[in-house]
């Protein structure tokens, strides 16, 4: 597949909006470092969409990696890692003492985290 600027402007890229305390909306696409402003929310849309393109093209130009979204077919909900011994043999014991697998118990940290920061 040939991943050129019509593949990458194609992408279900993520947009945020916030408002600027000077005035106007601050745009940006998460993932990326592209980032706009504009007087409106429709000006702000118009000029990060402007800025992504700007930013593709010059990724592709510079031959750098341009990080595409993630989407839900990319997610299974399986997610390996590994950890110390000792870190799994106490993760195992809390598992044991609260009557839940391993994966529940870092399933509900990971919740807990989560929650806290969004």
């Amino acid at each position: 597949m040939n991943k050129d600027l019509n593949y990458y402007m194609n992408l279900p890229w993520e947009f945020e909006l916030e408002k600027a305390p000077e005035g106007g909306f601050y745009a940006r696409v998460k993932g990326l470092s592209c980032y706009s402003h504009g007087d409106d929310m429709i000006e702000a849309v118009k000029n990060i969409n402007e800025a992504l393109e700007t930013y593709i093209e010059g990724c592709l130009e510079e031959n750098i990696t341009i990080p595409e979204p993630v989407s839900e077919e990319d997610c299974n909900g399986r997610l390996s890692i590994r950890v110390k011994k000792s870190l799994h043999c106490k993760l195992a014991k809390i598992a044991r003492e609260e009557d839940v697998s391993i994966s529940h118990l870092i399933n509900d940290a990971l919740i807990k985290v989560y929650d806290k920061v969004s």
